[in-house]
């Protein structure tokens, strides 16, 4: 074709051709696979290919309590440096009182004390110091949970190979979770339902007195063992290192032991955790998660390569699914499910059936219009609205873009608004024609004055688009990114391909006139 650039043939032919090959596997194939080309297809949402569906809330009150008693750890501590007996500590809800042998500096204990604690609340009265978690503070705590536990939430899921599952807030301290595919969540649970906060302590072997009479002394805890509850161990309360030093965590198989994990730290833990080992070589070591022992070894030599491996009755998948909980660390406060459905693949699949029948049926309906009102030129615009919807199907396979109900309906509404432009192109035309300009100038002259508005069009549909996918979520999402991508697919068929059509159709035919 002289009359069109052979560098836009080339684009032509190179968008159609990856449209084409690109949307084949969405199309044809559904199953998964390791293929790297057959991976390229659409996500089904959980509306079309059925899920669970999981609301968790965080446990804000846990947090409470460990910040009471962190506020008391505090507090004794202060006041053993001010030399200060103190008599009784007592905890009543969101407040602690402690009474002390005389009220001497209880003012400079106050002091001190704030340095740290900005926002709560102290009363002195004679020789009782009370501290007041305000509702600022919890607030605090709270939003701060929350968003740590979004996070770690997201870390776990990804890393158990969900595909494309929606994870955002819901409410004060709820957390939404759908999880496309998962027809039986139960592991899904076990990794949520577990805090992951892993500690290292020191063991007292030598205190038995405390450890029989089940009464840790100040600075000491007592612990349970993970495997059997009678086994008791009386550990430092401060822990040597902790698990958000961490850096990798995988399952590994040890010859002696079977299956562990094992674990590496960064920098600053590899220093905490050579410093504990080399200042304690003979004594156990104990690995605490979640509040109880998993395993406590004698520490024979000094580790100071930071890395380690943990032991324990493991299977394969236990091994696995506690190095996933490692690798995406801890969870400030533990999650309860209070609510949880399961979604039957029977109604995505009806869902998908209505869409592709309301898809054709708009499609033929258009294209009739197209055809009757403009002829030769309509039936060219309906090709190029074929090829518009192998484009969108393409380009949302390549993005792995989650397809849900309200996204099909944003690839109908494309197929009905994309003939808009093409329907401005020809009007532009007919005008040229009208005003008695040769065939090919009133083809140039149609497409380049058209240009202008169909951008306007266009940008203020994406503008608005592009809002529904900043504020909006989920299902929201879903219809935004289909109108995106159908308003690139129709604004690149429309001015590109379209034009290419009626280039090449008025060559082949060498017609001097058209008719619209």
């Amino acid at each position: 074709m002289k009359n069109y650039p052979l560098w836009k043939s080339l684009i032509v032919f190179l968008v159609i051709f990856s449209g084409i090959i690109f949307s084949i596997p969405s199309i044809l194939y559904q199953e998964d696979t390791e293929n790297w080309f057959l991976e390229n297809k659409i996500n089904l949402g959980l509306d079309l290919q059925g899920g669970s569906y999981l609301l968790l809330e965080v446990q804000s009150d846990v947090l409470f309590k460990e910040e009471l008693e962190n506020i008391s750890d505090s507090i004794r501590l202060i006041s053993r440096n001010f030399q200060i007996n103190l008599t009784d500590i007592n905890i009543q809800d969101d407040q602690i009182s402690f009474r002390f042998m005389n009220s001497l500096k209880l003012e400079d204990i106050r002091k001190e004390f704030m340095k740290n604690y900005n926002n709560v609340n102290i009363v002195i009265n004679n020789n009782i110091l009370k501290v007041i978690i305000n509702d600022n503070f919890k607030k605090s705590i709270r939003e701060s949970a929350l968003k740590q536990s979004l996070e770690i939430v997201r870390k776990r899921i990804d890393e158990s190979g969900t595909k494309e599952p929606l994870i955002q807030r819901s409410g004060k301290n709820r957390i939404l979770l759908q999880l496309p595919g998962v027809k039986d969540p139960e592991r899904i649970k076990e990794l949520l339902g577990k805090t992951a906060k892993l500690t290292f302590h020191m063991v007292d072997d030598e205190d038995q007195t405390s450890l029989h009479s089940n009464k840790a002394p100040f600075g000491k805890l007592i612990v349970s063992d993970f495997y059997d509850s009678t086994t008791k161990y009386l550990v430092e309360k401060k822990s040597r290192v902790g698990g958000e030093n961490l850096i990798d965590a995988k399952g590994s198989f040890d010859p002696q032991q079977g299956h562990a994990v094992s674990f590496r730290f960064d920098t600053t833990g590899a220093q905490k955790f050579g410093k504990a080992t080399s200042e304690n070589v003979g004594k156990r070591f104990a690995v605490i998660l979640d509040g109880v022992v998993i395993t406590a070894p004698v520490i024979n030599s000094a580790i100071t390569g930071g890395s380690g491996i943990i032991t324990g009755n493991f299977t394969s998948q236990e091994a696995a699914d506690l190095a996933v909980l490692l690798r995406a660390g801890a969870l400030p406060a533990p999650l309860e499910i209070i609510e949880e459905r399961s979604v039957g693949a029977s109604l995505g699949s009806d869902s998908i059936d209505a869409g592709k029948i309301a898809s054709i049926i708009g499609m033929i309906f258009v294209c009739i219009f197209m055809i009757l009102i403009y002829g030769i030129f309509g039936l060219l615009a309906s090709i190029s609205l074929i090829i518009n919807l192998f484009i969108i199907i393409a380009l949302l396979g390549i993005i792995g873009a989650t397809l849900t109900l309200p996204g099909i309906a944003g690839i109908v509404l494309t197929i009905g608004i994309a003939v808009d432009a093409n329907v401005l192109i020809f009007e532009r035309i007919k005008e040229e024609f009208s005003k008695k300009t040769k065939t090919l100038s009133a083809i140039k002259n149609g497409f380049d004055k058209a240009m202008s508005t169909i951008l306007d069009a266009n940008i203020t549909t994406l503008i608005a688009s592009l809002l529904l996918f900043v504020f909006g979520s989920g299902p929201i999402k879903g219809f935004s990114i289909t109108l995106s991508l159908g308003i690139f697919a129709s604004m690149f068929s429309a001015i590109m391909f379209t034009n290419f059509l009626v280039y090449l159709w008025f060559s082949f035919s060498k017609k001097k006139e058209i008719n619209l």
